[in-house]
């Protein structure tokens, strides 16, 4: 009796672990759905991941959208460590410009986006 107990309390743990392991493995893998471009503290423009572009700033950085990721592929800064960090794609990632004060952050959202604008 004691040995049955004590296996169906070993079942009930390791299904709720199976069970808390993927909902956190689903979670940190989710994709954000727009960027929001901040730039000196004031929003630039929202912009979907959905749809493949190239985005001038200021003539100093240049984004590129493409299959549902955002890159920098263009900076005027003297370190480039922006072009550097690669491309993001999930959920509250960022790529930031110190010397252009310029932050591009991934966001969830499943709002129209149409000319930098949110609908």
């Amino acid at each position: 009796m004691k040995n049955k107990t004590l296996r169906n309390d070993l079942i009930v743990i390791v299904i709720l672990f199976l069970i808390i392991g993927g909902l956190f493995f689903f979670k940190s893998r989710k994709q954000g759905q727009l960027i929001e471009i901040t730039k000196d503290n004031q929003i630039y423009g929202y912009y979907s991941l959905n749809e493949d572009q190239i985005i001038k700033i200021d003539q100093e950085n240049t984004i590129q959208i493409k299959n549902q990721k955002v890159k920098m592929i263009q900076a005027t800064c003297p370190d480039h460590l922006c072009i550097k960090q690669g491309a993001i794609d999930k959920k509250g990632s960022t790529i930031v410009c110190l010397p252009h004060h310029l932050i591009i952050e991934i966001k969830e959202g499943k709002e129209e986006v149409q000319d930098g604008k949110v609908y």
